[in-house]
């Protein structure tokens, strides 16, 4: 029964006071804090410098330690300018510019609107009339509430120390009603506590120093935390590993098996600071962008301090990898043909790498065994980049087949004494090819149409790659156009093969045209095969009179 107006009204009313209400709740909830104390911090973070010099000094210390630039350097962009786009579950969630420009940037934020931003997690401004405008946490609030406030008043002087860059901001792609900041109301009352770190009262200034940067400073834990369906951290398995793109963030916890509470220091140390060894491997994906922006480039004392709480103050957390899957022993076995093929030209018969430091080993390499393969699928789709010198490695996505990349996966993670398990599967590769940087050919799309591989000299189940971009030929064609447009790529690849047969040049064409039907919007898949096959119809003929 509907509402009669008067009823209405004053549904509306109560609405807006619940709503004020719970608003003003959780402005309360978030900033019931413990005061700072001096048990809660190292004592570098308690004073700030009096010397202006100093405290811009000490605040570039604490954005490197906190590995600030990456996140607010999108493709494109000059430093701390914004514009990357974090990719959620909600949808793509855009950094700011946090240069001191007062257009774009936060040149117009008070000490008390940064503090409170960094804080509570709260920008200056309004939403919604009543409610304080809620940062995602994408941002690590959640960790940086660990601050004290005299480390964040550096910070802000040393981005206020900045050339501001007024630079438009990027827009956010989250989806309805997750673009609504006040929607963040309930997941704030639920996750979120603002606050100081509670450390143990017996620990010297050097582990307090370790577990402050892990904590706040490095956020570890945003990484390394496996999440809640609300993308909340569970804090019962605190450090225990967790997907991240289209990798893996391991168990960094104290656990000996599982974590790193097995590792020597000196192995752990080199690892967060050197880029690396042949013992335990090198940092790469996400992990990397962290290490080189951040942990190698601040005092290795402090590195030691990180990795002593680490591997004596944090709860063991004891995650053994996923059950193998059923065909899991002959898919390694499989692997095992791929890999001699692909891998062992560079990381070794016995995956031991290439020294001194050029190719890094995969045998004892804790990472690629760790939780999930997915940091083995993840690096051979998207390749890496160059290690001491050493050969990039390229990506595989185009290559190698879903069930090959999940069968040398599988290989890799139980050979040579590894203690992973074949638990890979074409799914998941299927899967990480949505998520992962991969040519557009190799993408999820492309794989689930069953869009041909390609290789550089072709094969019995693989398409050569003719070169020169041919294969991009039909990127933004028209039913208007794509006769030409073959004719043209006919040509081409004729030009620079002059003995290909007619059955292979067709295997190009369909290579060429498959990714851009299955990027066609609005069709089925049943639709983008058909189109394929009318494709490939009316081809031939062009084919065959060449």
């Amino acid at each position: 029964m509907p509402l009669a107006p008067s009823n209405l009204r004053r549904h509306k009313v109560a609405l807006a006071i619940a709503f004020l209400i719970l608003g003003l709740g959780s402005i309360v909830a978030t900033r019931m804090a413990t005061a700072d104390g001096t048990t809660n911090y190292p004592a570098a973070s308690l004073a700030a410098p009096t010397d202006q010099a100093a405290l811009i000094a000490r605040g570039k210390y604490l954005v490197t330690a906190a590995d600030c630039q990456p996140c607010h350097t999108g493709p494109g962009h000059a430093p701390f300018t914004g514009g990357l786009i974090m990719n959620t579950p909600f949808g793509g969630l855009a950094t700011p510019n946090i240069t001191p420009d007062k257009a774009t940037g936060i040149g117009n934020w008070s000490d008390e609107d940064f503090y409170n931003a960094l804080h509570y997690g709260i920008a200056p401004g309004r939403t919604w009339l009543v409610f304080p405008r809620f940062l995602y946490p994408g941002m690590p609030y959640t960790s940086y509430t660990k601050l004290s406030r005299a480390d964040v008043m550096a910070i802000k002087a040393y981005l206020f120390s900045l050339a501001p860059q007024h630079v438009q901001p990027t827009p956010s792609s989250l989806k309805f009603p997750f673009n609504q900041r006040p929607v963040l109301l309930g997941w704030r009352i639920l996750f979120f506590r603002a606050g100081p770190m509670h450390m143990n009262p017996a620990w010297d200034d050097q582990m307090k120093n370790g577990a402050y940067l892990t904590e706040a400073l490095g956020h570890c834990a945003e990484c390394h935390t496996p999440r809640n369906i609300m993308a909340a951290m569970e804090t019962g398995a605190w450090l225990a590993g967790s997907p991240i793109d289209a990798f893996y963030a391991p168990n960094i916890s104290s656990d000996k098996t599982y974590g790193v509470g097995g590792w020597s220091q000196a192995d752990l140390v080199a690892y967060l600071h050197d880029d690396g060894n042949l013992s335990k491997g090198s940092p790469y994906g996400p992990m990397g962008d962290m290490t080189d922006h951040s942990t190698s480039l601040i005092p290795v004392s402090d590195v030691v301090d990180i990795a002593n709480y680490l591997q004596h103050e944090t709860k063991p957390q004891h995650t053994p990898p996923p059950p193998a899957v059923a065909n899991g022993a002959a898919s390694a076995k499989a692997g095992e043909i791929v890999y001699q093929a692909n891998c062992s030209g560079c990381h070794g018969q016995t995956g031991g790498g290439m020294p001194p430091r050029m190719v890094p080993n995969l045998a004892g390499n804790d990472s690629i065994v760790s939780g999930p393969a997915n940091n083995v699928i993840g690096a051979v789709l998207s390749g890496l980049g160059t290690w001491h010198g050493g050969p990039a490695m390229p990506s595989f996505a185009t290559a190698l087949s879903d069930q090959q990349i999940a069968d040398v996966a599988n290989y890799v993670r139980t050979a040579w004494g590894n203690k992973g398990t074949a638990s890979a599967t074409p799914a998941q590769v299927m899967a990480l090819r949505g998520i992962a940087v991969v040519p557009y050919s190799a993408d999820e799309a492309s794989d689930r149409l069953g869009c041909p591989r390609i290789t550089a000299a072709g094969g019995a189940d693989s398409v050569a790659d003719p070169g020169n971009g041919l294969l991009n030929a039909y990127q933004g064609v028209t039913a208007s156009t794509l006769p030409n447009r073959t004719g043209a790529l006919i040509n081409a690849v004729r030009a620079g093969n002059s003995t290909i047969s007619n059955a292979d040049l067709m295997n190009t064409l369909v290579a060429a045209y498959c990714p851009v039907a299955a990027h066609t919007p609005g069709l089925s898949l049943a639709a983008k095969r058909l189109a394929v096959k009318d494709f490939m119809a009316a081809s031939w003929p062009l084919v065959t009179a060449h």
